[in-house]
């Protein structure tokens, strides 16, 4: 065995009162509240960042997809886009992706370098959005319906469900459902099973909607609970007038053919009847009440201009939002001398319901697409791809949830900072105190130095004695550190003592996440750092002679 080694073993085993006996103790002792306050800094700032983030990112989503025409992938009255997309519903199942990250080598020159993602995309789901006004025998509040279809991940909002039942998207006996959170019903008195009305304004005009609560949910996200409320995704469809519920009558501008389409019943159309019969020059009136006619009603001067006889098939061109084409099929049924009056020789009239054709054959339209990537660490590289190879010519766009809400993650990256003061703090204090304990061992051990040396013991051999007595009681110390550390954290866990209150930190209560690496490398850098500091104050035994230190007391 070393001498060394053997030697330090036996410091302060001596018999008898030892002032250095009582130093080793407290320096155990301080090493290990440092190590237990770093594990919990880091346990309960990991826990803390992941708690919120994963409540972030369960309820919009990791990235955004929208129209370019939207202000952003955050309004509520965002543009709409068409569902059928070439990369829906397949994206949610993209596997792991290489991609070139940019790094800068010690001597600070910016190389690339090719890695792969650690996952790939688990899920896509569209949505749609809607600002409105609850309104109640006592309180008015504002709020944004999220319309959510038969797509969409439950997983994260039912562990957060306190009362009632999800929604079931695309059933009928749910169409007027809704789901909100404990503010609100707590703001408003509403409880499950109560019935209320929501507000809208659509061109200029206000609209109501009479919804049942059919479950009350509490995120802790104070701000979004607040805010939010979700309904079937045919709900915000119909209150925006998208496809499939788009109203295309009773009157529709073709652009590009230069004609109007008159949307016409047998009712609407009664005044207009007599007039028209008077004038007919060629077929009969069709009835408009047969929701599979196709036969319509032309003017003389505009079947001249075209060339259309009676019984001709005409097909009229018909762009729609997001420049999607549509092509009208009727039938002449009727010709007539119209009124010398512009519009009324451009109007073709056609059954109502023929003019509803887009939302049988034209996708449905949504607000966007969220998509949910397997690990967080790969939300930067998806977004790129996503930008730069799904939507590469297209008029859409992709925002990670982080662009879209940056004041919540610049907050969580302060907490980062918070975490290393601390730590540096707690490496400070067991370096500040080994280094008091070494120097007092050293002095109280100047006798045996001085005796060592005159044995012919050279002074890194008597150095490296103290530094390897002063690694023992290190180790010492990280082992209760880690034992008081990892327990505190699993009572936390378990029973969750520490509590806070949910509407400031958005949790209820103080979140912990052990993990091995994080704790490993605590460990080895807080003994390797003390060790290293050591070795400094350890140069006292070179300055201590033999003779003198013999008869040292």
């Amino acid at each position: 065995m070393n001498i060394a080694i053997f030697i330090a073993r036996r410091l302060g085993l001596g018999a008898g009162p030892s002032f250095s006996k009582t130093i080793m103790r407290i320096a155990i002792l301080a090493i290990a509240l440092s190590v237990t306050v770093m594990i919990l800094a880091t346990a309960i700032v990991r826990g803390f960042k992941t708690s919120i983030s994963e409540k972030v990112f369960g309820f919009w989503g990791h990235i955004h997809i929208t129209s370019s025409s939207s202000p952003s992938s955050y309004a509520f009255e965002a543009q709409p886009m068409n569902k059928d997309q070439i990369y829906y519903p397949d994206l949610g199942q993209r596997g792991p992706i290489y991609y070139i990250e940019q790094a800068s080598n010690w001597r600070g020159e910016i190389q690339e370098e090719e890695r792969q993602t650690q996952g790939g995309l688990r899920h896509i789901q569209a949505f749609a959005q809607k600002e409105g006004i609850i309104k109640t025998d006592q309180q008015i509040e504002g709020i944004i319906l999220r319309g959510v279809g038969e797509d969409y991940d439950w997983s994260f909002l039912k562990n957060y469900l306190l009362e009632g039942e999800l929604l079931a998207p695309k059933s009928e006996e749910n169409a007027n459902q809704i789901l909100i959170s404990e503010v609100t019903a707590r703001r408003l008195s509403l409880k499950v099973g109560d019935d209320f009305r929501i507000y809208f304004v659509q061109n200029g005009s206000s609209q109501a909607r009479k919804y049942k609560i059919k479950g009350i949910f509490k995120t802790g996200l104070e701000e979004y609970d607040r805010r939010f409320a979700l309904v079937d995704l045919r709900q915000i469809q119909k209150l925006n007038n998208w496809r499939p519920y788009r109203n295309y009558g009773p009157d529709l501008e073709l652009h590009e053919e230069n004609l109007y389409l008159k949307g016409v019943t047998n009712a609407s159309f009664a005044e207009s009847r007599t007039a028209i019969q008077n004038y007919l020059k060629a077929g009969q009136i069709p009835d408009f009440s047969d929701s599979s006619s196709q036969l319509v009603i032309v003017s003389s001067v505009l079947a001249g201009a075209r060339g259309w006889s009676l019984g001709d098939t005409i097909g009229l061109e018909y762009l729609d939002f997001g420049e999607q084409k549509y092509v009208y099929r009727f039938i002449i049924g009727a010709i007539y001398q119209a009124p010398a009056n512009l519009r009324w020789e451009k109007t073709i009239f056609v059954p109502w319901q023929a003019l509803q054709g887009p939302n049988y054959l034209l996708s449905e339209q949504v607000s966007g697409f969220e998509v949910f990537v397997e690990n967080i660490d790969d939300l930067d590289a998806f977004g790129e791809y996503i930008n730069y190879n799904t939507l590469m010519g297209k008029d859409q766009f992709a925002n990670t949830i982080k662009e879209v809400e940056p004041n919540i993650f610049d907050w969580l990256n302060l907490t980062d900072m918070n975490e290393r003061i601390i730590i540096l703090l707690m490496i400070l204090v067991s370096i500040i105190n080994m280094t008091t304990s070494l120097m007092i061992l050293i002095l109280e051990r100047t006798n045996m130095i001085g005796l060592l040396k005159a044995l012919g013991a050279s002074n890194w051999s008597i150095r490296q004695l103290f530094l390897y007595k002063a690694g023992q009681i290190i180790i010492y110390g990280l082992f209760w550190g880690n034992l008081l550390g990892i327990g505190l954290c699993y009572l936390q866990q378990t029973f969750g003592l520490i509590r806070l209150p949910e509407d400031l930190y958005y949790v209820s209560v103080a979140p912990v996440q052990l993990e091995f690496w994080p704790i490993f490398l605590l460990n080895l850098g807080t003994l390797l750092l003390t060790l290293l500091v050591l070795i400094i104050p350890s140069w006292l035994v070179a300055s201590i002679a033999p003779l003198k230190a013999i008869r040292f007391k």
